[in-house]
């Protein structure tokens, strides 16, 4: 008998959503409980930290064996199997003893099943950040992708400015002699929501973080970008059913 057994509908949200996970954190611990499925984790450099959280309702069955259930996984041999999620795909994910199973069903393509072994960590107990965030910026995950592509053509730093008499907000990089922009505002509809708090609001970020979310923000419903003057950033991909991928940057010093 499984001691948990979970169905996604669409199975791809969990390929790209591990995908950006993986090149941030090596390994990590899934907590399943009544309330849904959940990680949190930091990055070995402490830069960065990763808050998934998919409620109980976003799965289309939920099964548990206890009141909680945990299991650790090497996100490169996680991904491996993910990365052969196809569209169509529902995902079954299995905890069957020392074993993470992780099945793929479709009427085109039948059932194929993989096992990958767990990794038996000890849970690193991490709170939320407590954030006074001054400016929340949502746009859609396209939006996020195709604006952070363009950023780091150029530079290694991403630098953010809003101001709170303009519905925009202003993504820069710069390199040794080049720089890029970028602008997004809710007269043009490239932010679908802006809350600035503040005249004036700018903070510096290392833009590889960001690059490394862009596989999750593929398939989301939409991004929101959160930060104020030297504190960490908060990006939220949020996908359906009330699904979420968090990460958390530290600031970089200008």
């Amino acid at each position: 008998m499984a001691e948990l057994e979970l169905r996604f509908r669409d199975a791809r949200v969990w390929r790209y959503a591990v995908s950006s996970i993986e090149k941030i954190i090596d390994e990590g611990v899934f907590i399943a409980d009544d309330k849904g499925l959940r990680l949190r984790a930091l990055d070995t450099s402490h830069v960065a930290m990763v808050d998934f959280n998919f409620p109980r309702e976003a799965f289309s069955e939920y099964e548990l064996s206890d009141s909680e259930v945990a299991f650790g996984v090497s996100f490169k041999e996680f991904l491996k199997v993910l990365r052969r999620a196809l569209k169509d795909d529902e995902l079954v994910l299995k905890v069957e003893g020392n074993n993470v199973v992780i099945v793929f069903e479709s009427f085109q393509r039948g059932k194929r099943m993989f096992r990958i072994p767990q990794i038996h960590l000890t849970v690193e107990k991490l709170g939320e950040p407590r954030i006074e965030f001054t400016v929340k910026a949502k746009m859609l995950g396209t939006t996020f992708r195709d604006s952070i592509k363009d950023l780091e053509v150029i530079g290694e730093t991403l630098r953010i400015q809003a101001s709170e008499d303009e519905r925009k907000i202003i993504m820069t990089s710069v390199g040794d002699i080049e720089n890029a922009e970028v602008e997004l505002s809710v007269d043009t509809q490239s932010l679908l929501d802006l809350e600035v708090l503040e005249p004036e609001v700018a903070a510096s970020y290392s833009l590889e973080y960001f690059s490394e979310m862009l596989s999750a923000a593929q398939v989301a419903d939409s991004v929101s970008l959160l930060y104020a003057s030297y504190a960490p950033a908060r990006v939220d991909i949020e996908y359906g059913a009330g699904g979420r991928l968090t990460f958390y940057v530290s600031p970089r010093e200008e």
